[in-house]
């Protein structure tokens, strides 16, 4: 485990630029406006239609249904396993 730990601590260490460690802050400052651009705004989405909605709601009660119906056939395996171990035992 230690030698996995110490090789991945080399691994990021190698992979550090060398220079970037010694430059002073000054020397950087030219590469950090080059690269630093403005945030973009939120993008807001459009509001959704009517049909979308009812789409939405479907989705939902179907999730639902075929929740239930997971529950009930989980429930009936149980049941069954029960009652074999009960009358084989």
């Amino acid at each position: 485990m230690m030698r996995a730990v110490a090789a991945c601590v080399l691994v990021v260490l190698f992979s550090l630029p060398v220079g970037a460690a010694t430059a002073a802050p000054a020397d950087l400052a030219p590469y950090a406006q080059q690269t630093a651009t403005a945030p973009a705004g939120p993008s807001i989405a459009p509001q959704p239609t009517e049909e979308e909605q009812a789409s939405q709601r479907q989705r939902l009660v179907i999730g639902i249904a075929a929740a239930l119906l997971l529950g009930i056939v989980i429930l009936g395996h149980r049941a069954r396993r029960k009652r074999a171990k009960k009358n084989a035992g």
